[in-house]
């Protein structure tokens, strides 16, 4: 059993993102020391790509101890400041360590675009920054045809129907990781990059790791850009 010794999370620091004032959670430093972590996805065997997944490289199961640790200080906290109903119980979709492997030259059309994980509301992901040095923040974006930067199931046809045109007349994206505004997409706000630093948002915002293939692309868990994330429901 590792020691995941937690820090305090009952203040962060809640931004605001874009038009809609999404509320976006950064926690610094939410393991008192995050190295066993880093540890652990060094020695870990089971990172493997997953190809029915979007996420561009390769992923690993977390330890059962980080989750414990983390989960019951964190569920009170995305209530609070989601406001999600008392009757809504969370469920834990998945966990997770993180490595981007993939080449510019190797990205699928999706994975050139900001994407979001899900179209429910009550949806959450946590990106928790690993890495010592310098990587790749977080970046939230908008979508210019239709000003979307939440994409709920309301949206979802518009938002297809408008991206699905605006390549029909601009062309594919190119073979790149979006990392600023473009014709299409405006990014709104970055989360920057520091190592042992959390940030929390709800799964159907638009959003994009700002990948620098040079800084950031390494399979290996001890120089990569390595991220624990959770993902998780709260279903009624």
């Amino acid at each position: 059993m590792t020691d995941f010794t937690l820090n305090e999370l009952r203040s962060p620091d809640i931004r605001l993102v874009g038009n809609e004032r999404t509320p976006v959670i950064i926690i610094d430093r939410p393991l008192i020391d995050a190295a066993p972590l880093i540890q652990a996805a060094t020695h870990h065997p089971g990172f493997h790509l997953d190809r029915r997944l979007a996420y561009p490289g390769i992923r690993a199961q977390l330890p059962d101890d980080y989750v414990e640790t983390l989960l019951p200080a964190l569920i009170p906290l995305l209530c609070e400041v989601y406001e999600i109903p008392e009757e809504y119980e969370s469920k834990l979709i998945h966990q997770v360590f993180s490595l981007i492997t993939t080449q510019p030259e190797d990205l699928s059309v999706l994975q050139r675009v900001p994407h979001f994980d899900a179209l429910n509301a009550q949806y959450f992901a946590t990106v928790h920054y690993l890495s010592p040095g310098a990587h790749a923040g977080t970046g939230i974006f908008r979508h210019r045809p239709t000003g979307f930067e939440r994409i709920s199931e309301a949206r979802y046809k518009a938002y297809v129907e408008a991206a699905e045109s605006h390549m029909k007349a601009h062309g594919l994206p190119a073979a790149q990781y979006i990392t600023s505004s473009t014709d299409h997409y405006e990014l709104i706000d970055e989360i920057e990059y520091a190592a042992n630093r959390m940030v929390i948002y709800p799964g159907n915002l638009l959003h994009s790791g700002l990948i620098s293939p040079e800084r950031d692309i390494n399979p290996d868990p001890s120089r990569g850009r390595l991220t624990a994330n959770l993902f998780i429901d709260f279903v009624e």
